[in-house]
């Protein structure tokens, strides 16, 4: 399949990093995690990286916008499915009060979607280049997590299911993961 060529999956990866970024709501580690199962860790790897470069694109992207139009930007961000206002109330307080380099970096471990922390970021003093860079450092280790991990576990299935199979489960996880994660989750 041409789509799992190398050049092909990391710019797909690419593109996923910088929508889901800015204006889309399923997270890269979708297409990364296939990436995975299909490919090996090492794609997903490489995928994740290129993802991640993506997000910070993305990110710099909603960055300037906010620091030209704040008001558009965050009525934008609140419109995007399961972000919420309290999500970002909360993001702009844990920048206040811990600094928006560390609110960042924790911001994957908050559920608060990371284009949030892109459009409070130059309100809380972080410079652009700054703020690209923990985009990454944000970013990439939940990717590689994913990516490879899906790798391994279908690595490990692989001799007891057959591709068909695996990838079965792999479709069905993500639809159980996005079914709870829009009903539990606000906005």
């Amino acid at each position: 399949m041409s789509a799992l060529r190398p050049p092909a999956r990391n710019l797909a990866a690419f593109a996923w990093g910088v929508a889901e970024a800015s204006v889309f709501f399923i997270v890269p580690d979708v297409l990364l995690s296939y990436i995975g199962v299909k490919r090996g860790p090492r794609a997903a790897g490489v995928a994740s990286l290129w993802a991640a470069c993506g997000a910070a694109l993305g990110g710099a992207g909603m960055y300037l916008w906010a620091k030209s139009d704040p008001e558009a930007a965050r009525a934008f961000v609140l419109a995007v499915p399961a972000i919420s206002l309290a999500m970002a109330e909360a993001a702009a307080r844990a920048m206040a009060e811990q600094g928006w380099f560390p609110a960042t970096l924790s911001g994957p471990l908050s559920r608060t979607p990371y284009k949030v922390y892109a459009i409070l970021a130059p309100a809380a003093g972080a410079p652009l280049w700054a703020f690209a860079a923990a985009s990454v450092i944000a970013r990439l280790p939940r990717f590689l997590l994913v990516g490879a991990g899906a790798a391994l576990i279908a690595r490990f299935l692989q001799s007891r299911l057959g591709g068909k199979t695996i990838l079965a489960i792999f479709v069905a996880a993500w639809l159980l993961f996005y079914a709870a994660f829009f009903a539990l989750t606000p906005g």
